[in-house]
């Protein structure tokens, strides 16, 4: 596609999420399309994030990131290997509708549940739960790998309903992201995870278009520029 098409086809698929029969073939072509879809993604959230600002000026209602003590060495794991592997892998993974991959998504699904669950509950309470949830994310590991060749059709409802496990995981990605912030003290404070859910659904594009490494790519990409900027790098 040239650049006009890519970005019709991306605003397309903002609009009605459709599944693609298979990703492009990893190469040079594969590159130049996920440069479109991250510098389109980047200007997206740079405009979502100045508007957003705009209506906070007034009000304040957008809630202040979390501080935490955490090394370089720590955010690069987390932010450039961590976060856009296992993100992908549970929020868009299985996007390809194979009865393994979804199986998989329902394992990781449940995994950050429990993770979830044990922020709420105190530290001796909340290990427990943590340790369930790798346990739960480890065992959906060895399942996926037992079954990943064996079961790959596609159920009709799955295609039917794309767009709404598109959006429903889009959502998911975004509201999991509040995590980085302080508590909310007005329902217009979720609006600052508006860029993470854009974002997460043009990784869901990138996954589907261009391939899981793709999107991890795409991911990791935008992380190492947040942390650049977080760093006062550039």
């Amino acid at each position: 596609m040239r650049l006009r098409e890519r970005l019709v086809d991306v605003g397309r698929f903002m609009v009605r999420p459709t599944p693609a029969i298979a990703p492009m073939p990893w190469g040079r072509g594969l590159l130049a399309a996920l440069l479109v879809v991250f510098l389109f993604d980047l200007a997206l959230d740079k405009t979502v994030v100045e508007l957003t600002a705009l209506l906070d000026a007034g009000a304040g209602f957008l809630p202040d990131p979390v501080e935490e003590e955490t090394t370089l060495a720590e955010d690069l794991f987390s932010y450039l290997l961590l976060a856009p592997v296992v993100e992908e892998l549970v929020y868009r993974g299985w996007l390809t509708g194979r009865m393994a991959a979804l199986r998989f998504a329902l394992y990781g699904f449940a995994a950050e549940a429990f993770f979830v669950a044990a922020l709420f509950v105190g530290e001796e309470k909340g290990m427990p739960l943590a340790l369930a949830g790798v346990g739960l994310a480890l065992v959906g590991l060895i399942h996926w790998g037992l079954t990943r060749e064996r079961d790959t059709a596609v159920p009709d409802w799955f295609t039917r309903h794309f767009h709404w496990f598109v959006w429903g995981s889009t959502l998911l990605f975004g509201l999991m992201h509040l995590g980085n912030y302080e508590p909310l003290t007005h329902q217009l404070g979720v609006l600052v995870v508006l860029p993470q859910t854009i974002g997460g659904l043009l990784l869901a594009y990138s996954r589907t278009r261009l391939g899981l490494r793709a999107a991890m790519l795409h991911h990791a990409a935008y992380n190492a520029l947040f942390l650049a900027s977080d760093y006062g790098w550039w």
